[in-house]
């Protein structure tokens, strides 16, 4: 089941104020994590073993028997071992020596905090506001996102890993998992992601949601005010 840990939600007083946005103030929001609070670059996984043009071909999003395919199954559930399995009886070996590659080095592609947004999570913690994590990731490579980030991740008050669930965006099923599982208002609650896919899902699922585009941009539509305004550019 997905992390959970307390969240206390209560405003303290001399706290960041919250101005006014296109969003009405949200009781909770809702981060994806790669590409929104954590840098994640598939291809640096494979850089070195393979040329640019054979890491290019393998990440193609239109390649029904590459990375997209592979990740696509990894998010809902299966492990490596059996995933790598399958595919080189399909596929043979010399296109699994790809996969076996990208799954030896998770933790190369993880790059960082996404500028700004280990700020923009305090900011909306000072004000009583929770912050939650819903993230399309495997079960067996979730302990290397831990080690790798557990700073941010440390931010937040509880995450949702589609991989240990079995259920992944967009579907349906795994927003009203982690409304449910956090006991969320969805009428109150902001769901961000990059994915415009996923952020169409979850205004179907009842939640209102914003393209992550940068931290200043989210900060702008959620209506919190940065101290100082110290914020980075667009």
């Amino acid at each position: 089941m997905g992390i959970e840990t307390t969240n206390e939600g209560t405003p303290k007083s001399g706290n960041t104020p919250i101005e006014s946005s296109d969003i009405t103030t949200p009781t909770d929001v809702i981060f994806d994590l790669c590409g929104v609070l954590v840098g994640w670059q598939p291809r640096r996984a494979l850089e070195g073993p393979f040329t640019s043009e054979e890491i290019d071909d393998f990440l193609a999003p239109d390649d029904h028997c590459g990375f997209m395919y592979f990740d696509d199954l990894h998010d809902g559930g299966m492990d490596y071992a059996a995933l790598i399995d399958s595919y080189e009886r399909e596929y043979g070996a010399r296109l699994g020596l790809r996969m076996r590659a990208y799954a030896a080095n998770v933790d190369k592609t993880l790059t960082g905090a996404i500028p700004g947004m280990p700020e923009l999570l305090a900011d909306l913690k000072a004000v009583g506001i929770g912050v939650w994590g819903l993230t399309n990731w495997g079960h067996d490579t979730w302990p290397v996102m831990q080690h790798r980030m557990g700073a941010i991740l440390g931010m937040l008050d509880g995450i949702v890993v589609s991989g240990i669930e079995g259920v992944k965006k967009p579907e349906t099923a795994i927003f009203d998992l982690t409304v449910e599982r956090f006991g969320l208002n969805r009428s109150r609650t902001v769901f961000v992601d990059d994915s415009p896919y996923n952020v169409e899902a979850a205004e179907q699922a009842g939640l209102r949601a914003i393209r992550f585009e940068s931290a200043r941009q989210t900060r702008s539509r959620l209506g919190i005010a940065r101290p100082n305004d110290k914020q980075e550019s667009i």
